[in-house]
């Protein structure tokens, strides 16, 4: 069975992100795996992860675990309710550690979590752990950014550098497209950097159009100081109501000098965002 995490901090952003998840679930008929993380201070855990508080502490953090639980419960609800599976986990420590041990014993096939958009993805229940995640997990990361519903996604901006490393995100690209039964723009941003004239960059995207046999498809290139702000823009032009891109998940000082435009995207956009990561061969 396919799983589904998604992360909650009980916030109205991770609440539009479950009622998301329950509606991407009609279409894939998995289980969704609730998890919410407790930050506790290193000194309040044990060698074994269990809390380590005594006196009154050890009430009122008793306490605390309770309504969590209730609260966890609450949520789990709507999923039973929706007629769908769904198991609970609730974690103590490093959230970022968690999820992703979390996503390692689930063999999740999916994250699906909330942002508050253009103010940043460090807003989000997880902090920075959330730009962490969209670096680092090995299986696709669904963004929300509001309230959304599938019904109003008609269509998709693949946004790509067009290079064969891409061929595999195309093909998951592809996957989605056909389940939600939407049409895919597939986009080459322009830059100063990587520039081109509209002949060549037509060229490109027919060479990599043939090569991965897309259906119900536009070829568009756009030009922009930034591939990001490309993306985005773009994206708004042609009314898409997701946007999917691939990411290396930069690590350390080239992740300082170069960015993740990913995450740059992800933050920016006022749409949904797809990330699926590109494994390095």
């Amino acid at each position: 069975m396919k799983k589904i995490i998604v992360p909650v901090d009980f916030s109205e952003m991770a609440s539009h992100a479950l009622n998301f998840a329950i509606e991407f679930n009609e279409k894939v008929k998995g289980e969704i795996v609730l998890v919410h993380v407790i930050e506790m201070p290193v000194g309040h855990l044990s060698f074994t992860g269990e809390v380590n508080t005594s006196g009154m502490e050890a009430f009122y953090t008793g306490e605390f675990i309770k309504a969590t639980h209730n609260k966890l419960d609450e949520w789990s609800k709507r999923v039973s309710d929706a007629g769908q599976e769904v198991s609970v986990h609730m974690k103590y420590g490093n959230a970022f550690t968690n999820i992703s041990k979390l996503i390692a014993e689930e063999k999740a096939h999916w994250i699906i979590m909330g942002s508050k958009g253009s103010s940043g993805l460090r807003e989000v229940f997880i902090g920075s752990n959330a730009e962490r995640m969209i670096r680092h997990a090995e299986c696709p990361v669904f963004i929300i950014k509001g309230e959304t519903h599938l019904k109003d996604i008609k269509s998709m901006a693949y946004a790509t550098d067009l290079s064969q490393e891409q061929d595999l995100i195309a093909d998951h690209a592809k996957d989605m497209q056909k389940l939600l039964g939407i049409n895919m723009h597939i986009v080459k941003v322009k830059t100063p950097y990587n520039w081109l004239d509209e002949g060549q960059a037509q060229k490109q995207l027919e060479h990599f159009s043939e090569r991965n046999h897309f259906e119900d498809f536009t070829l568009n290139s756009i030009d922009a100081d930034f591939a990001d702000e490309g993306a985005v823009k773009f994206a708004e032009e042609v009314k898409a109501g997701m946007i999917v891109l691939g990411t290396h998940g930069k690590k350390g000082i080239a992740h300082i000098i170069g960015g993740s435009i990913a995450e740059d995207v992800v933050n920016e956009s006022k749409i949904p965002i797809l990330v699926y990561k590109i494994l390095d061969l």
